[in-house]
């Protein structure tokens, strides 16, 4: 965790002027990469709410309001190209740790962490805005952060830190996975 920190600090350090947003690679435990059949198929994850899917109007919808069950659920996310399943830091140990080793690190009061399953071509958010700090780590796949002036290319075991307020949008140039998570002062 130690080598993670002094990443993290040293990306956060040249982050400061968001026209000198870079990457840091590091190699997080394979235990952080969990099976979307894994996330899916789990009663807590489905009962909270915690699932959601971006269509290609980048409308985020939450999948509960359209299925009844878990197997509903698991179908009906079959042919989605962008999954988004929020509060990993509740329902996974390997999560919780990290989450909880973030907050001490960063010192910060909250951590919430998102992980996306995106196909090739996934549509994604408009251009935005967090009002949080964010740090998204490519797991899987490719994903690409695009910003005003440039963009940032995650490889596996990449990652990047995004200043609160700073404008940003994500492409899938390949199937992903990627876990988003938020810094809360």
């Amino acid at each position: 965790m130690n080598e993670f920190r002094n990443s993290i600090l040293a990306l956060m350090k040249a982050t400061i002027d968001p026209r000198k947003i870079v990457k840091i690679t590091y190699e997080p435990s394979k235990s952080l990469i969990l099976s979307y059949d894994e996330l899916v198929c789990n009663t807590t994850l489905f009962t909270n709410k915690s699932i959601s899917y971006i269509d290609d109007s980048n409308t985020s919808s939450i999948v509960n309001s359209e299925c009844n069950s878990v197997s509903e659920t698991y179908s009906f996310l079959q042919n989605k190209t962008l999954v988004k399943i929020t509060d990993i830091e509740n329902y996974n140990n390997n999560y919780i740790k990290l989450c909880d080793d973030l907050k001490k690190i960063f010192k910060v009061k909250k951590v919430d962490c998102h992980i996306y399953f995106g196909k090739k071509g996934s549509p994604s958010f408009e251009f935005h805005k967090d009002p949080m700090h964010v740090l998204i780590g490519c797991l899987e796949g490719k994903k690409e952060i695009k910003f005003k002036k440039r963009k940032v290319f995650l490889d596996v075991n990449d990652w990047v830190y995004i200043p609160a307020n700073t404008n940003h949008k994500a492409y899938y140039p390949t199937d992903s996975i990627t876990i988003s998570i938020g810094l809360y002062k």
